[in-house]
């Protein structure tokens, strides 16, 4: 029993010996050895026992790899001197943690180097595209911001699906985009114009709603057809507003003056000529000489000599 247990002894003792025994790079036998092949770009020192030891901020078996700052992102950043952490191509940050957009992206973030993903709301290459509200119409409408829906010109309506009328159109509806189809009763190129009742005179009658017939100034009537005759106007009649056209045998002004000179004077122009009786400013009557006769009664022979 006890030569078993020295033999265990035994073997414990020289497996840990074996065990202890770290290989040991050559450089690392050759480094501490004199003469010593330590320089100033070392990054190592030999301790009393002659082993290598890497300075501070350095490790590897060669001490040839600096350590990082504490925290650097160790697949996005790097470095080249202790306490560094310089960034890889596409990533930016004290420690290399954050990344660079693609080039041009304008509503993104990104998870690696040049990645562009679209905030919620945006789409496209450079997440530059709005995405309209969903029903809005593919072609006719648009957005400059996520959720709306714009219309292009011609169009209405909250998903622009709806014609536009052309600007300007008063009493009229599209079937088209910009297009001014009149209703009933309107015409003109914005349907301005209503149309007026039937026979209304177009010059001297107007209207402002259809089926109307309102008279300018001076006239009257159902179709506006009828002049008023000068205020006072008497026996007389017009063709024009504000005329007074005397009856036959009256005159003056307002036709209030019956004419009946000649036939309270008969005889008074001579040589058969003709008697017409006229307005009291006029000379209360007038004679219509027959040929070869003159005279304010056609009393003068014009063949007679007055010598």
């Amino acid at each position: 029993m006890r030569s078993t247990c020295v033999l265990l002894l035994t073997l414990v003792t020289y497996t840990t010996y074996v065990s202890s025994a770290k290989y040991v790079p050559k450089w690392k036998k050759q480094a501490c050895e004199v003469p010593s092949s330590q320089n100033e770009h070392s990054h190592y020192r030999c301790d009393d026992n002659g082993e290598v030891k890497c300075l501070n901020g350095w490790t590897g078996d060669l001490c040839d790899v600096p350590i990082c700052r504490k925290g650097c992102d160790p697949l996005q950043g790097y470095c080249k001197r202790p306490g560094e952490c310089r960034c890889k191509l596409g990533f930016y940050g004290d420690l290399c943690n954050k990344c660079y957009t693609l080039p041009g992206c304008q509503r993104g973030y990104c998870n690696n180097s040049f990645e562009c993903i679209c905030h919620k709301g945006w789409d496209g290459l450079f997440c530059s595209e709005p995405i309209c509200r969903s029903d809005c119409h593919p072609t006719r409408g648009y957005c400059d911001y996520p959720g709306e829906c714009k219309c292009r010109l011609g169009w209405s309506g909250e998903t622009c699906k709806e014609c536009q009328v052309l600007p300007g159109c008063q009493h009229g509806y599209c079937t088209k985009p910009l297009e001014c189809k009149c209703y009933e009763g309107w015409t003109g190129i914005l349907c301005q114009t209503p149309i007026c009742a039937p026979n209304c005179h177009k010059e001297r009658g107007y209207c402002r709603k259809p089926g109307e017939c309102r008279c300018k100034v001076g006239w009257w009537g159902k179709n506006c057809d009828k002049c008023y005759p000068y205020p006072g106007c008497v026996n007389g009649s017009c063709k024009r507003p504000w005329e007074c056209n005397c009856k036959p045998r009256w005159g003056g002004m307002l036709c209030d003056q019956e004419l009946k000179y000649c036939e309270e004077h008969s005889g008074v122009c001579e040589n058969g000529a003709t008697c017409v009786s006229v307005a009291e400013e006029d000379g209360d009557y007038r004679c219509l000489c027959p040929e070869g006769f003159t005279g304010r009664n056609c009393e003068i022979d014009k063949h007679v000599s007055t010598l």
